[in-house]
């Protein structure tokens, strides 16, 4: 049976996924669409183009890793509604669209919350191998709000609901 202290990184998660549920009907920022964008070039072009593709003003600029990652969702999102990868589709957002996208981003925060729990079973375990225990609890508590409650991903990703997968570059 898991500790209070064990389930405190998925408490966090699920507090900060809540809140990211309740702005799921708030308004669209222009990443929304790069990151549609980003979607239908990985899925729909060749990967010798996925850089050179200028359709849209939102062409692929970020790593090969996040790009890889887009392709990933892009598998995804091509079963939810196939418009959303569609290169031409300028400033598509259906309803299906959005919420493949927001529903997104909250699973891979789930992602990052696994993470960080995982982190901290390691660590719980490297101490107690050590036998130091002094504040162990407090550090992984401590540890748990700088990375979940990481104040770049809290206002931009939260606060200003941009809804990036910032979170995944972590």
């Amino acid at each position: 049976m898991a500790t209070r202290e064990e389930l405190l990184p998925f408490g966090f998660g699920v507090i900060l996924s809540v809140a990211k549920m309740l702005l799921f009907r708030t308004y669209r920022s222009t990443d929304f669409e790069v990151h549609r964008n980003w979607l239908a070039i990985t899925h729909s072009l060749p990967i010798s183009k996925w850089y050179f593709e200028d359709t849209s003003e939102w062409t692929l600029d970020y790593p090969p890793f996040f790009a890889w990652f887009e392709w990933l969702l892009s598998q995804v999102a091509v079963l939810v509604d196939p418009q959303i990868v569609v290169v031409g589709n300028l400033r598509y957002a259906s309803q299906l669209c959005v919420a493949f996208q927001r529903g997104s981003v909250i699973a891979t925060d789930l992602v990052l919350v696994y993470a960080v729990h995982q982190y901290c079973q390691w660590f719980r375990k490297k101490c107690n191998h050590a036998h130091k225990h002094g504040h162990l609890e407090s550090r992984l508590l401590f540890l748990c709000v700088l990375i979940l409650c990481n104040f770049g991903l809290v206002v931009v990703d939260r606060i200003l609901a941009l809804w990036l997968y910032d979170h995944c570059c972590m």
